[in-house]
């Protein structure tokens, strides 16, 4: 009794399961992650859709040897996750892009596609078997048509990433982009190459050249890859809504201190300083003939905010009139009140004033 209860207990793994389980918990890490670290909505919503849905393929993958059978639907929900996580992507690359804002709706048109290819791919498989007593509720034909669901699935991701090459003007300068030293730019493509990657074993799959447990385990190695991205890159370049800044305790400046902060306030106020894009604490501190570490001190005291938040709060500060008075374009702004590349400006502007400049733009003119 003994040895028949110890064998039941005993559990063995696959390759592709025990990937499929460092992706599952991955996931969940990187969805704790986001709810304690991005509690905006705007910072939250897209990537939490993304590895819930990457999450759920995980689960899905892993109980399909275990409870898969037991459910006639398991496979097409299972298949299905996986078709939609492409969507998803689309979405986080978006906001990759255009940090702090949330993505425009031709992006969030991305979503229902991988839902209209399963569904329509459930229902044309009903119709192109030789049985004619098929119909579409019915759990009949189903290697067909998981094959149907899985061509119409692979058409879905690609025309998922169109969605993304049709806006593709919200990526220009992110390579160039001297902030984030093009960390962003190569996030994305990464991410793309995973994607495509994913809808290319899709295809191996379906023209048989890889069997099942090979195709599992290849999309579930992507998947973790995926995961891996996120944890290692994603969020050292997302601005965190929770601001773990330290309190440093503000300095009582001494005379000298205080000269040298009217003289910071006139490059500011009357020179315009910040206006130079590459601007710099090296080149504050050489304008004020003092050392860098003082200039961070005095800046610190004298206005409570680091040097690079000042120098892009009065840089937003410039643009508000720009935007209100002339038709100038918003990369002529930009460039104008001290910004290296537009999706710089963007970012900045929004985290500042809670909206784009285009939107500041146009909220102002219907003001008027």
């Amino acid at each position: 009794m003994s040895r028949a209860m110890s064998a039941n207990l005993q559990f063995s793994f696959s390759l592709y399961e025990i990937f499929t389980l460092i992706g599952l918990i991955q996931s969940v890490a990187v969805l704790v992650y986001i709810v304690f670290r991005s509690g905006h909505v705007r910072h939250v919503v897209v990537p939490l859709l993304c590895f819930l849905v990457l999450g759920s393929g995980f689960l899905l993958d892993f109980g399909v040897e275990r409870i898969g059978r037991h459910f006639g639907f398991y496979p097409v929900l299972q298949h299905g996750v996986w078709l939609a996580f492409p969507a998803f992507s689309v979405l986080l690359i978006a906001q990759i892009a255009d940090l702090g804002g949330f993505p425009r709706p031709i992006y969030w048109g991305a979503l229902p596609v991988p839902v209209i290819a399963v569904f329509s791919g459930w229902v044309l498989g009903a119709y192109i078997g030789d049985s004619g007593a098929c119909h579409v509720w019915s759990i009949c034909q189903f290697d067909l048509r998981l094959q149907v669901i899985g061509v119409f699935g692979i058409l879905a991701g690609l025309l998922s990433f169109l969605v993304l090459w049709i806006g593709r003007r919200a990526f220009e300068g992110l390579r160039t982009d001297k902030e984030s030293k093009g960390e962003r730019y190569w996030l994305i493509i990464s991410f793309v190459i995973i994607n495509l990657l994913l809808i290319f074993a899709s295809l191996l799959y379906l023209s048989s050249k890889i069997d099942s447990p090979n195709y599992l385990l290849l999309r579930n190695v992507l998947g973790v890859g995926a995961v891996y991205l996120a944890s290692t890159s994603l969020f050292r370049i997302y601005p965190p809504s929770i601001k773990l800044e330290k309190k440093e305790s503000v300095e009582i400046l001494s005379n000298e201190d205080r000269g040298l902060l009217e003289k910071l306030k006139k490059l500011l106020e009357m020179d315009k300083v910040y206006q130079e894009p590459n601007f710099s604490r090296t080149d504050l501190s050489r304008e004020l003939g003092t050392s860098e570490a003082r200039v961070s001190k005095i800046v610190n005291s004298g206005f409570g905010k680091s040097l690079p938040q000042l120098i892009n709060e009065h840089r937003v500060r410039d643009s508000l009139q720009l935007l209100i008075q002339t038709e100038a374009q918003i990369s002529v702004i930009a460039e104008q009140v001290g910004f290296s590349s537009v999706p710089t400006f963007n970012r900045v502007f929004k985290d500042v004033m809670g909206m784009s400049p285009s939107e500041f733009r146009q909220e102002k003119t219907q003001d008027l």
